[in-house]
């Protein structure tokens, strides 16, 4: 058989590999929550392949930058975000992914509260898109989207990912639209509110927020005492009246980490 290298006694790097190499990218895939929507990040691309396509935001590693540097790099130049961490969401290495060359992408992703973006360097635009509503998207980016939401959805049974895209103070209906949102799934308000504050991981603040929804009026703590009967006649009674409150809560990261400790999870 023969050899796929040549050797070169004495060189830094004697031995001299006839391997075809190939591209290496990032690509970053950013979360945010806003106006009760996830939203993920995106760009339109200035340049061939795929020009005027959206596409998430990455480009190929410099030589002397490691991936995640790479990832946070092209983010920065082509939205202006920066994150203060990401995560590796995996590697993509499709053999024609992409069709200049041979490419493989390491993908990342990051959860961030609402930011404005502008597009730069090689990006035309950047804007955010609601999950449910996205556009055909360049490469395999659309792959990569479904393994990020997949991630997103496991996470959140593990990791305190929710809380990072809510205010520092929020109600219960807030945290509830939120995971609906992300699990595509929705909660019955009584059961929600009662397994959240039956983990211990909030803390109330003691203070109220205004809100004119009837979704709100599940807030009060006297409603989960109610016949169910009752629990109707009261909305019903609320429902159109303006000025309704709903108590505030602060995310506890001890008592989430004790949770974790004792074997426990989020469950909804």
């Amino acid at each position: 058989m023969d050899k796929n290298y040549t050797y070169k006694p004495g060189d830094t790097f004697p031995f001299q590999y006839r391997y075809e190499h190939m591209g290496v990218t990032t690509d970053c895939v950013i979360f945010t929550y806003e106006d009760w929507k996830l939203k993920v990040l995106l760009v339109r691309r200035g340049g061939e392949p795929f020009k005027g396509k959206w596409a998430f935001p990455g480009g190929f590693l410099k030589m002397d930058e490691n991936a995640e540097q790479g990832a946070l790099r092209e983010l920065r130049e082509e939205t202006a975000l920066e994150p203060s961490a990401i995560a590796q969401l995996g590697v993509f290495s499709d053999v024609h992914r992409d069709p200049r060359e041979r490419v493989i992408t390491i993908a990342w992703y990051a959860l961030v509260k609402p930011h404005e973006v502008v597009g730069g360097d090689d990006a035309d635009e950047a804007a955010w898109f609601p999950v449910d509503d996205l556009p055909p998207l360049a490469f395999d980016h659309r792959q990569i989207f479904e393994a990020a939401m997949e991630r997103l959805r496991r996470d959140i049974h593990f990791q305190p990912v929710g809380f990072d895209l809510l205010d520092e103070e929020f109600t219960i209906p807030d945290l509830q639209r939120l995971y609906e949102a992300i699990l595509g799934v929705k909660f019955d308000r009584r059961n929600f509110q009662r397994k959240i504050l039956a983990s211990g991981i909030l803390d109330s603040v003691g203070k109220e927020e205004t809100d004119n929804s009837l979704y709100c009026c599940f807030e009060d703590s006297t409603m989960l005492s109610l016949p169910t009967a009752s629990v109707q006649e009261t909305a019903a009674a609320k429902k159109g009246r303006q000025g309704r409150h709903g108590i505030l809560f602060r995310f506890n990261r001890k008592k989430y980490e004790e949770m974790k400790e004792d074997g426990g999870k989020m469950e909804f």
